[in-house]
């Protein structure tokens, strides 16, 4: 599981601040950067946005603001 789990129990919000927990798996962290690693040291990929958004398509990561979608 690559996905951050936040759950909207667990936000809390004092004043201006927003606090929260989440869990995630600690390898996810790392496995997207070290594929679009692998593709530059290999010279497979030498445009990064290229790698980075060709890794998120194919891993299903979407970038962006994710309380947005929190809170509409």
């Amino acid at each position: 599981m690559w996905e951050v789990g936040l759950w909207i129990d667990s936000l809390t919000v004092k004043d201006k601040e927003l606090y929260f927990n989440y869990q995630v798996y600690n390898q996810a962290i790392v496995v997207p950067e070290t594929i679009d690693a692998i593709r530059a040291l290999t010279g497979v990929e030498k445009d990064a946005i290229a790698s980075i958004n060709k890794t998120n398509d194919s891993m299903g990561i979407i970038q962006g603001d994710i309380f947005r979608h929190l809170f509409k």
